[in-house]
């Protein structure tokens, strides 16, 4: 092979691996905001009053209930202690 071939190869290799960096066909442009930003901040407040923000998941659209728990930490922790001297496994953690 000669110097053109390798050259005229290692081009089309890189033409060919071009393509993948190529952007979406369709941009979307986000407006502006017209709120100020003391508007902002006074909905912020509104709703972390109202509690609707009570989790940060809440920020990105979507929200999960806040369970409160049943048993204490002092239970659950000698459960843990006792499952581990016992070398038990819960099924539930299996997936099957």
């Amino acid at each position: 092979m000669n110097t053109k071939h390798i050259i005229a190869a290692v081009a089309i290799a890189f033409a060919g691996t071009t393509g993948a960096f190529a952007s979406e066909a369709t941009q979307f442009d986000i407006p502006a905001s017209t709120l100020t930003r003391a508007a902002v901040k006074a909905e912020l407040a509104r709703a972390q009053a109202a509690g609707e923000l009570s989790r940060p998941s809440a920020l990105y659209g979507y929200a999960e209930p806040v369970a409160a728990s049943t048993r204490s930490r002092a239970e659950v922790r000698s459960e843990a202690i006792q499952a581990a001297r016992d070398h038990s496994f819960n099924l539930l953690y299996l997936g099957a």
